[in-house]
């Protein structure tokens, strides 16, 4: 399976602890999906500074192919900066200036590159919800993250976004069956084919159109939760392509199960190491 993960890239500061970590949901998503053996490649802006070349090495380490990113002259790259305790993360600021490389535009030349993938991944942290329409009209599995961030789940937002999406993805406060059904059901009117809400130590719920899963966790002990979704959506999505899955198509309940099954573990060893991905 070829993957391409489209959007961000930061690096995430820990200011209590003197730790700088490689991230950003498109970066963390496709080292992970590499380590679950896809064919994997990141496109994103990159900077010419040092933390770029953090990035750059890390990617590279992990069998992620980057060369097709663009390189901004004399731009920074994106700090989210964090302090962390005992495994959780309290937001503190970003950190961009005035030369933060910036969102990726999509050219014509890039919808080539994309159109030879199975599966697209980007997510709301990308900033490039105009753009997206003419992503997920390509032949490949789109799949977004919406994140957590109530901005991004307005009907103006939806409505740019929400074109041919395959899977949407949230990150939420624990949900019923019933609250479920009525947060998923704005999307499945736009469209989406598959709702995944993840829910922290409440597991994941994910609705299809006409069933809802639910899965519950098995609890460990975090070292860092940084990345915990994006490695989880990392297992999913490349455990789900396994069975099949294309285009607009509405996948089976025991394909669904087994994609939770694998996120989570994919995500239960990811937090018991430090940063987005253990680097």
């Amino acid at each position: 399976m070829k993957l391409i993960a489209l959007g961000d890239n930061c690096v995430d500061v820990y200011c209590n602890k003197n730790e700088v970590h490689p991230g950003g949901n498109a970066v963390n998503v496709s080292v992970h999906a590499a380590r679950c053996g896809a064919q994997s490649e990141y496109i994103g802006n990159l900077a010419d500074d040092d933390y770029a070349a953090h990035l750059i090495k890390a990617l590279k380490k992990n069998g992620v192919r980057y060369d097709r990113c663009p390189v901004i002259p004399n731009s920074v790259t994106k700090q989210c900066v964090y302090e962390v305790t005992d495994g959780e993360r309290s937001f503190v600021k970003v950190v961009t200036g005035d030369a933060w490389a910036g969102p990726v535009a999509v050219s014509e030349e890039l919808k080539e590159v994309l159109s030879q993938a199975d599966v697209i991944v980007s997510s709301c942290n990308a900033k490039i919800p105009e753009q997206l329409s003419s992503v997920e009209e390509l032949p490949p599995v789109f799949v977004f993250d919406f994140g957590e961030k109530d901005k991004y789940r307005t009907d103006e937002y939806c409505d740019m976004v929400c074109k041919a999406i395959d899977l949407a993805m949230f990150s939420c406060s624990p949900m019923s069956e019933e609250e479920f059904a009525a947060f998923a059901r704005p999307y499945h009117e736009r469209g989406v084919i598959h709702v995944l809400a993840t829910m922290g130590g409440e597991g994941q719920i994910i609705s299809n159109g006409s069933e809802i899963l639910r899965r519950q966790v098995r609890q460990v002990i975090p070292h860092d939760t940084m990345g915990a979704g994006d490695s989880f959506l990392a297992g999913f999505v490349c455990t789900l392509q396994k069975s099949g899955w294309k285009k607009g198509m509405r996948m089976p309940s025991g394909a669904l199960e087994e994609a939770l099954l694998a996120g989570q573990n994919v995500s239960r060893e990811n937090v018991l190491s430090p940063g987005g991905f253990g680097d």
